[in-house]
């Protein structure tokens, strides 16, 4: 009885430091991102929503051509960045998901330790399709792009736009807790 306590015990914790440190790579970059954002920008609230402006303003005069070079750069980078933080997101999900269907598919664990596990299946697949959705909705409200993190009950939401009215924030705001059933307190929309 022992020994498949301290199987149970090692199961569990070797889930959760897999899912810390799944959430502490995924939270490190966005945390990153996060402060780098608020040191080169002023930090306005609009109701509950913390909404940062990510775009530099640039002091120097350059001619037109190289004006279009570093908007298309900038684009590109904008697009690379919405690309590979979907990715790393989709990633990490991935990685969860499959050392839980170990878990599910190993002989070695109880009957108590595969429910759980297939509950985290269940919760990680439903948070995927609920990211989706709410990514979807909020380019169909004419954004370019946008990618949402989520970590701890809380969202971060990034949107490619030139700028972002409180008509804007409040719909975002909207579809984030209509779908994954976040507080509006604990969700912080910056642009990008």
């Amino acid at each position: 009885m022992k020994k498949e306590k301290l199987k149970h015990m090692i199961l569990i914790t070797v889930a959760v430091c897999l899912i810390g440190i799944g959430y502490l790579n995924y939270d490190y970059d966005s945390t990153l991102e996060v402060a780098a954002m608020h040191n080169q920008t002023d930090e306005n609230t609009i109701g509950d929503v913390a909404f940062v402006n990510s775009n530099a303003v640039k002091s120097d005069i350059v001619p037109n051509d190289e004006t279009q070079v570093t908007a298309t750069n900038s684009n590109s980078k904008d697009e690379e960045y919405f690309s590979a933080t979907r990715l790393e997101r989709e990633t990490m999900y991935s990685q969860m998901l499959e050392t839980y269907q170990k878990m599910v598919d190993s002989n070695e664990i109880t009957n108590d330790q595969k429910a759980i596990a297939i509950q985290e299946i269940n919760r990680i697949t439903n948070l995927k399709n609920s990211l989706m959705i709410a990514e979807n909705l909020i380019k169909n409200k004419n954004f370019q792009d946008v990618v949402i993190l989520v970590s701890n009950n809380t969202a971060s939401v990034i949107v490619k736009a030139s700028n972002l009215n409180p008509d804007q924030i409040a719909q975002i705001q909207n579809i984030v807790c209509r779908q994954l059933e976040i507080q509006s307190e604990n969700i912080n929309i910056s642009q990008k």
